[in-house]
């Protein structure tokens, strides 16, 4: 890989007079995330600047924070999306599902460590204080989910006959027992556990959940099980959510094209596509616009 030449391809996209954007997007697009991470050090090293600084000085809108959140380790954007979330008054819930309940147990240890690196502060407690009990408590187990890929038929007889009897078998509903096997669980493990819930129950897990469960609790179960099922489908889901009826929601938007890009924004595409019956593509490019929508058609390609 010739870092050089990126790093001059940058430098000439913003040196003199005006902007060449077409070129900022190529230059930026074509590469991994690590790959950018070399040339960011790169650009320093050559030219004494640093490259944020500089496309800070030159872009500005949606088209500077999609690019800014490119040019970041994926985990830092997303530690940085969570304190944001739940800073200042009102705590954005919907970002704080998204980002932990289709995630493995690992993934949220390395995002804690991160957090913690970034703001010297404990991810789980600030959760905690933001959240009412039992989102907050949800959220919380979640870093503890097992990673095991070994499935246990017994247990999941078990624990689909202790959810069915902890919401349609019941008045009312157990949210704790709901908690401690949804987020305790390893996906291999649960959608075991739906397999037999659904032989329990003619509503199968996803309608009885959508019955059981209201407001942003019952939104963070939902994401557990879709994400657990089907990964790629619940996030072609949040996608279209975000550009669903007038206006968009551009900083959702880029947000999951961003950390979802080089993990399976190819099988999110195919997923849209069987879901909607047209492509995100062609829905991000009716949404968005100016350099801001060629960047995030470049990051999905057609």
């Amino acid at each position: 890989m010739d870092y050089e030449e990126a790093v001059k391809s940058l430098r000439a996209a913003m040196h003199g007079a005006g902007t060449d954007e077409a070129e900022l997007i190529k230059a930026i697009t074509k590469f991994t995330n690590k790959e950018r991470q070399i040339i960011i050090e790169k650009y320093m090293t050559m030219y004494g600047k640093s490259l944020i600084d500089k496309i800070k000085s030159e872009i500005s809108g949606h088209f500077l924070d999609a690019t800014l959140g490119l040019l970041e380790p994926v985990i830092e954007f997303e530690a940085k999306a969570l304190r944001k979330a739940m800073k200042g008054v009102g705590t954005d819930e919907k970002v704080l599902i998204q980002t932990l309940c289709p995630k493995t147990g690992d993934e949220i240890q390395e995002l804690i460590q991160t957090y913690n690196k970034l703001f010297q502060r404990d991810l789980l407690k600030d959760i905690e204080s933001e959240c009412p009990k039992y989102l907050g408590r949800l959220l919380k187990l979640t870093a503890g989910r097992e990673n095991d890929t070994k499935i246990d038929r017994e247990l999941a007889k078990k624990e689909a006959n202790e959810l069915y009897q902890a919401g349609e078998g019941k008045l009312g509903t157990d949210e704790a027992e709901f908690i401690r096997i949804l987020c305790t669980r390893s996906f291999s493990q649960l959608r075991a556990t739906f397999e037999e819930y659904n032989k329990l129950s003619a509503n199968g897990i996803l309608k009885a959940i959508e019955k059981e469960m209201s407001g942003n609790f019952g939104k963070a179960c939902m994401a557990i099980v879709k994400s657990c099922l089907n990964r790629p489908a619940y996030f072609a889901e949040r996608l279209h959510k975000t550009m669903k009826g007038i206006g968009t929601d551009e900083e959702s938007l880029i947000r999951l094209l961003i950390t979802r890009a080089e993990i399976d924004l190819n099988q999110i595409k195919d997923e849209y596509v069987a879901i909607y019956g047209k492509s995100l593509f062609d829905d991000v490019s009716s949404d968005t616009s100016g350099d801001f929508r060629k960047l995030l058609l470049a990051l999905i390609g057609e």
